[in-house]
């Protein structure tokens, strides 16, 4: 009953054409059994209807692309009547309206081989439209221009372009495929166009455009590419972007493509822990992965990462296998099976996303005796360190990062010089701390901003060093003249100094900028008071005290006020 209905759509919506076939040449005659009809559809609902032509490898089917906007099933008709679904998109050609999709393939399908020969100007192409048995029309096109568009052959054919001849597929003498027609950019009463298919019925997607693009626009599943590597990388690519349904349909593709792959189980593992929490699942096809896996540390590491996602956003109480010390113990066994170093930076990784810092500082340092010997490694031993309060060795390895860049590259040490400014001022050694932040000035040039003085002047003014100290606040009020927090710096700087009229000059700025920030008018009572100007300055500390300064009104008792 359904083929019947289809094939009423497609005799209701496609014009009639009656064959005669005796006039044709053998090979195009025979053609017209690759020639299909197309209906896609939204929801059950028929959205578009057209033609497409079986070519290539059996199975595969190239049509318009426009036909399939919107669309979440397909089927195809052929020549006998023969309905089948669409299975798989598997490649989109967006700027010549151009689709390849999939049916199941069989014996009885017929698919035309693709042209590997020139066409030339004045050749004889024929056009053949659908028809059930031997109703199609072929009508014939001759070649007016040969033109390369984008790599791609482009005919204009000496006869008036009409919608219904969209997607139609135009054939050499011998039968092969050469082009598909194009729909008219404009009314064009003379000449119809084609593009070669040569290109199209090679087209697959590519991994910067799986799961994007036009292709989300299709409920209809998207093949993977055919080499593995494009094909991993699409696996991996829909892991981040996909919904919870296309990932399990990629990921069941994939291990249909590639069977043997030890890397789709792992995928398949992670989505029954992680989506499904089906540990009984996820642990089958981790053995399963085991098992295809030439180096089972592959499969160790990335067991040991799900487990350790799981346990640092989910529920511990799940699954028994949830725990850190499963995670450990498979980080070792992979570690074990093939010690190479991205294994120990994992099990560094591990323990210090649990807290447990010294122990990952020793793994960083023992990177640093690997392949992955580097000034970030030796950062990431420092920053542990320096979670503990032990900035001694903070500070020793911070000498190591910046001690294995080459002195030709000194810019690449200046990260770690400021870092190594910012653990000696939490270890009060503020001279050293102001010798590094010289240092990184020295090595960034002009490149400090108003951040990095704020910082320096922190550290000057703890090591007693006054007038560097003023410096650098005014360097930073200079870069970043609307923060007022640098005001108050420097106003506060100016107090501890007995700078009284530098104080009040700089404070009496910030009010201009804040009035309603009460420290700016704490800070310039105290001053206008240290400077022996009582009256202004209670008059600036009742105003504090409206503002709701928490030690205004202290101070005010004390003068007498």
């Amino acid at each position: 009953m359904m083929r019947k209905y289809i094939l009423l759509l497609l005799a209701m919506s496609l014009p009639v054409y009656f064959a005669f076939a005796d006039k044709l040449p053998k090979y195009v005659d025979k053609a017209r059994q690759a020639v299909a009809g197309v209906v896609t559809y939204k929801q059950g609902i028929m959205l578009h209807n057209g033609t497409a032509v079986f070519a290539g490898e059996c199975g595969d089917v190239l049509s318009s692309r426009s036909l399939f906007v919107g669309a979440d099933s397909a089927v195809v008709i052929d020549y006998k009547g023969v309905v089948r679904p669409v299975t798989r998109i598997i490649g989109v050609d967006e700027m010549f309206d151009g689709i390849r999709v999939r049916v199941a393939a069989d014996k009885k399908l017929k698919s035309l081989p693709v042209s590997t020969s020139s066409v030339v100007v004045g050749e004889a192409l024929f056009q053949l439209a659908y028809g059930v048995g031997k109703s199609g029309f072929a009508e014939q096109a001759i070649v007016e221009r040969v033109d390369s568009v984008y790599s791609r052959a482009y005919y204009t054919l000496s006869k008036p372009m009409e919608l219904h001849l969209t997607a139609l597929p135009l054939v050499n003498g011998k039968g092969e495929l050469v082009a598909l027609m194009q729909e008219a950019a404009s009314v064009d009463t003379v000449n119809s166009y084609a593009i070669g298919v040569s290109m199209l019925s090679k087209l697959e997607v590519s991994v910067p455009h799986f799961g994007k693009g036009f292709y989300p626009s299709m409920e209809i599943r998207t093949a993977l590419p055919r080499r593995k590597e494009d094909a991993l990388s699409c696996l991996y690519m829909q892991s981040i972007i996909g919904d919870s349904i296309s990932n399990r349909n990629v990921i069941d593709d994939f291990i249909a493509q590639y069977p043997q792959c030890f890397e789709g189980y792992i995928s398949k593992a992670e989505y029954e822990a992680v989506t499904l929490c089906d540990f009984s699942a996820a642990e089958y096809s981790w053995n399963r992965a085991f098992e295809l896996a030439e180096n089972p540390a592959e499969v160790h590491f990335c067991k040991a990462k799900v487990i350790n996602k799981i346990l640092l956003e989910g529920d511990s109480t799940l699954h028994p296998m949830l725990s850190l010390s499963t995670v450990l113990t498979e980080m070792d066994k992979a570690i074990k099976a093939d010690p190479q170093s991205l294994y120990l930076n994992g099990k560094a990784e591990i323990y210090y996303q649990h807290g447990y810092y010294a122990s990952a500082a020793e793994c960083y340092i023992a990177l640093a005796a690997t392949d992955m010997r580097s000034p970030e490694v030796f950062a990431k031993a420092s920053q542990c360190y320096q979670t503990l309060n032990d900035y001694e060795r903070s500070v020793a390895l911070l000498d190591s990062a910046v001690a294995c860049i080459d002195a030709a590259q000194v810019k690449l040490s200046a990260p770690y010089i400021l870092t190594r400014a910012l653990v000696n001022v939490a270890a009060e050694k503020y001279r050293k701390a102001v010798l590094d932040y010289n240092r990184y000035e020295e090595i960034v040039g002009g490149e400090s901003n108003a951040e990095f003085y704020y910082l320096r002047e922190q550290a000057e003014l703890r090591a007693k060093m006054y007038s560097q100290a003023l410096r650098d606040i005014d360097n930073a009020i200079y870069l970043d003249p609307q923060n007022v927090a640098y005001y108050i710096e420097k106003g506060l700087l100016c107090y501890r100094v007995k700078l009284s009229d530098e104080g009040i000059r700089t404070l009496t700025e910030a009010v201009e900028l804040a009035p309603g920030v009460p420290d700016i008018h704490y800070l310039l009572g105290r001053l206008y008071v240290q400077k022996g100007e009582k009256g202004k300055g209670v008059t600036c500390l009742e105003k504090a005290v409206e503002l709701g300064h928490s030690d205004a009104a202290a101070v005010l008792q004390q003068l007498g006020n």
